[in-house]
């Protein structure tokens, strides 16, 4: 960041970076990166790093991808029977996932109704488990990652921000407490999650002692960027080779594309309600990070 705003970068630089910090970075990328001695910064979210089970939301999605095309009924989610399939998988996990936010689950509850779903559909949960697919790094392995010489940084604890200043910048403390007790370092470079960010960000970063900010959005970062509103191409399994070559050469950042549009239901205060908890240290066991 210093180094572009001096505008001393070599030519065509980049910079490789991951959100959240799952457990198939530990296991399939760093590998690769070191290979080809890359460097790189994963943005850690925490929470479910200490909670030892797959992420909600995308567990969620995954199950009924998984699934196929199936009829199925989970009491109390859905109003009746469900005619599930690959076209419309999106939208049934869609309304799984609101039911969990209008109720204020807990992790613990979330991850009884996956338990439920993946019964429900006739998916091999237990294997899922095992393997940890769409898991976190764990706190070990974070360290490990960290004593290969990759950068850990900001992502919040529970993948979600605010619109109260007060329980925004909480999320960062408490994410920053956790990163430096597996890398001995201050975190000081954030990823809003899934992209999500509003204009009084920035200034509620800096309070905390930010100095960068990544978004989704598309584009290339410019010495006069924002350093608070940073673009970036995100690898997706929807981006083709073609668009991957335009990024690199350039040519697709001054092509017309669509309006970037945020992903939902990234907010506190839609998981949690009236219960969005405090910040609280954490000294013990996984069971008291919920």
């Amino acid at each position: 960041m210093a180094r572009l705003a001096r505008q001393e970068l070599p030519p065509r630089s980049v910079v490789i970076t991951f959100d959240d910090g799952g457990y198939d970075f530990h296991a399939a990328a760093l590998p690769i990166l070191q290979e080809f001695r890359f460097p790189a910064t994963v943005y850690q979210a925490t929470y479910y790093s200490l909670y030892n089970r797959p992420v909600f939301d995308v567990m969620c999605s995954y199950l009924l991808w998984k699934a196929g095309r199936v009829r199925f009924t989970l009491s109390g989610v859905t109003a009746g029977p469900v005619e599930l399939d690959r076209t419309n998988f999106r939208a049934i996990a869609g309304e799984i996932k609101s039911v969990a936010f209008s109720r204020g689950l807990s992790a613990v509850q979330k991850d009884q109704l996956l338990i439920r779903l993946a019964d429900a559909l006739r998916v091999d949960y237990q294997t899922i488990l095992r393997n940890r697919l769409l898991h976190l790094m764990l706190p070990e392995e974070a360290r490990e990652v960290a004593a290969a010489g990759v950068d850990i940084q900001l992502h919040t604890h529970r993948h979600r921000v605010s619109r109260d200043r007060r329980l925004f910048q909480r999320e960062i403390i408490q994410n920053r407490q956790y990163i430096g007790c597996e890398t001995s370092t201050v975190a000081r470079h954030f990823c809003y999650p899934s992209g999500v960010h509003a204009p009084e960000f920035p200034e509620w970063l800096r309070e905390v002692n930010v100095v960068s900010g990544t978004t989704c959005e598309p584009g290339l970062a410019a010495p006069e960027t924002n350093p608070f509103l940073l673009p970036r191409l995100v690898d997706g399994a929807s981006l083709s080779e073609v668009e991957f070559e335009g990024w690199l050469a350039g040519l697709s950042s001054i092509l017309p594309r669509r309006r970037y549009e945020m992903a939902s239901n990234q907010f506190l205060e839609q998981l949690y309600g009236a219960n969005t908890p405090v910040l609280t240290r954490d000294t013990g066991d996984n069971k008291r990070a919920a």
